[in-house]
């Protein structure tokens, strides 16, 4: 598989583990849009799954400028199902490269033997602009948080 498409302006591609140092500051802004509506992780996690190599970094860019990213990880469900998990997406311009990182998503996980993608979403809104696409609810996650 190319690590590397270029669609219209923009560019989607892989960062390499060993490069996330160097591309951190123009990504830690849109992880940090993801943060702050979901507890479910930290910048911090994200960061560490990124450099021991347990998540890909994905990104859209615009010349030098981010103009967003994924991170996907693989997962072996329990039932055997390997899926490629998309884990975050944070950033601009969802409507424009969206069904090409879509594509691009894909052909990593038939690379990786998947036979399906699965992601969370913070806002119904997601699911929505997904369907489409071909994607539906699988689960629907609550939560009660437990007073002191």
């Amino acid at each position: 598989m190319n690590a590397e498409v270029k669609i219209d302006d923009f560019t989607i591609s892989v960062v390499p583990s060993t490069m996330i140092d160097l591309i951190w500051d123009k990504v830690k802004p849109h992880l940090e849009k993801v943060s702050d509506k979901s507890d479910d992780f930290t910048i911090e996690s994200t960061y560490n799954r990124l450099i021991n190599g347990d998540s890909m970094l994905l990104t859209v860019s615009r010349g030098a400028e981010v103009i967003a990213v994924n991170t996907v990880h693989i997962e072996v469900l329990s039932s055997g199902i390997k899926t490629l998990y998309i884990g975050l997406v944070g950033g601009d311009e969802l409507d424009i490269w969206s069904r090409q990182m879509l594509q691009f998503i894909e052909a990593i996980a038939k690379d990786y033997g998947c036979t399906e993608l699965r992601g969370m979403v913070v806002r119904k809104g997601w699911l929505k602009k997904m369907q489409p696409y071909g994607w539906s609810e699988a689960f629907t996650t609550v939560r009660y948080k437990i007073g002191e």
